[in-house]
């Protein structure tokens, strides 16, 4: 898992470079954003705390995904990532990529999100990460 620091040190144009060209149905890529750790190395969210064990097992090592790091409380409420074009309004978020590419970008609209609470059903995260 790509890993990407917090706050404003990468835009929105280096989050798309992670996704390969190659990403589709079969063979997606994961977008997950997540509250950046506190000064205790917890997420600052509860929501994320509640569900990182069940994102480590269920995304693991060698699955094509980022991790996008939000900020702290104060930065994610100010975040671009609430707008075009990852509309994220609510952490944790995951975004399942199946179009890499151009037209990536104007993709990720309609593309399928687990967002907070559906985080928390086993099954609903296997579904959702198992390949098409």
């Amino acid at each position: 898992m790509v890993l990407l620091p917090p706050g404003d040190l990468y835009s929105p144009e280096s989050i798309l470079a992670q996704i390969p060209s190659t990403a589709s149905p079969s063979s997606p890529h994961f977008l997950i954003f997540f509250a950046s750790p506190d000064d205790s190395g917890k997420p600052w969210c509860p929501d994320c705390s509640d569900v990182q064990s069940q994102v480590d097992r269920f995304i693991p090592t060698g699955v094509s995904s980022t991790l996008v790091h939000v900020g702290d409380r104060a930065q994610w409420k100010e975040s671009k990532f609430r707008q075009a074009p990852f509309n994220v309004t609510r952490i944790p978020t995951i975004i399942r990529v199946e179009q890499g590419g151009d037209s990536v970008s104007s993709s990720l609209e309609s593309a399928p999100r687990l967002v907070e609470s559906d985080l928390r059903s086993e099954d609903k995260f296997k579904q959702f990460v198992a390949t098409k």
